[in-house]
């Protein structure tokens, strides 16, 4: 009777071990972390959520960046679906970005996102992986230079990776609805988002690599890398070795609004690709080198709630001001 009694009790509790999305935040898994909500009464916080309001793709509806009042909401949406707060798709959550099929299953993601503004957004394929792609061409014809807005989208095993790069996913993502709603574009973008920035710029360096061998004429490349922390709360950013050029631009748009902009040298993430392979570009980070950035990097507890989304929204709009003034000459 006792055995049976605990039978019933198991079954009416749904007393089962704990599903792979709730593992420990730091245990390195090679999967997909999917959690059944309706079958996960500790996992209710990442239940599918409803999608925030689309960014509009009226310029009159969204003029400049200020105007934009979806911003926040919809960069909440993407780093919570990124960083396990939030299912990425019903019923799956991806709590790591770090295996091939965690990172297959961010990219899906992703590039149907890019084609709700983009519809040919698709992979563009190397050796070990793939990266995001979506061109948006220039209103006046595709002869001019191209200008590329980057992130990447893999993740360390050792957790959820919210800020490190969710953020700067969330922001390639608001540059492409922003830049689609300009009545007029005199360069064509690339939006990319990277895989395997983490074993070695992988990604970004194919991709700069494929620009190069097939003689692409390229403006500038930005490439948005954790912008989540502001300790001291001076409002800057760093710009990681930027060309002479673009720390000028980035000046400019940053001192109207009250944004320290500190160019400085930094060769770890994906600007470098570009740089290396003689493309003007830069890297734009929260204060990494300047020891004012999130004590999460890298660690498990990189998570959405230690995302500051007030500043990673001051740091979006500077990006559409200067992405702006690049794409209309």
């Amino acid at each position: 009777m006792r055995l049976l009694a605990a039978c019933v009790a198991l079954l009416l509790t749904r007393c089962t071990d704990p599903p792979s999305a709730v593992a420990p935040r730091d245990s390195a898994v090679d999967r997909v972390d999917v959690a059944i909500t309706t079958d996960a009464p500790d996992v209710v916080e990442v239940a599918d959520h409803p999608r925030p309001l689309d960014a509009p793709t009226d310029p009159t509806r969204c003029a400049t960046p200020d105007a934009c009042l979806w911003i926040e909401e919809f960069q909440r949406d993407v780093v919570g679906r990124l960083s396990g707060e939030r299912a990425i798709t019903p019923g799956v959550t991806l709590t790591r970005r770090s295996s091939a099929a965690q990172r297959e299953t961010a990219r899906s993601w992703l590039r149907d996102e890019l084609r709700r503004v983009i519809p040919d957004a698709d992979y563009h394929t190397f050796a070990t992986g793939k990266n995001v792609r979506a061109t948006l061409p220039a209103t006046g014809g595709a002869g001019a230079s191209r200008i590329i807005v980057g992130a990447h989208y893999d993740g360390v095993p050792a957790g959820p990776a919210a800020a490190d790069d969710g953020t700067g996913v969330a922001i390639v993502l608001v540059a492409a609805r922003y830049l689609a709603a300009l009545p007029r574009r005199d360069h064509p973008v690339d939006f990319v988002l990277f895989d395997q920035e983490e074993v070695g710029l992988v990604g970004s360096a194919a991709f700069a690599t494929s620009l190069r061998t097939e003689g692409v004429a390229v403006d500038s490349a930005h490439c948005f890398d954790m912008l989540s922390f502001d300790g001291n709360a001076d409002n800057a950013v760093e710009l990681w070795s930027p060309t002479a050029g673009l720390e000028d631009l980035y000046r400019r748009h940053g001192a109207p609004r009250g944004i320290p902009v500190r160019a400085v040298r930094f060769a770890s993430s994906d600007h470098q690709s570009f740089l290396t392979r003689g493309f003007a570009a830069t890297g734009v980070g929260e204060e990494f080198v300047g020891n004012d950035h999130t004590p999460h990097y890298h660690r498990a507890t990189d998570t959405f709630d230690r995302v500051d989304f007030g500043y990673l929204t001051r740091m979006t709009r500077l990006a559409l001001d200067v992405l702006e003034d690049r794409v209309v000459d």
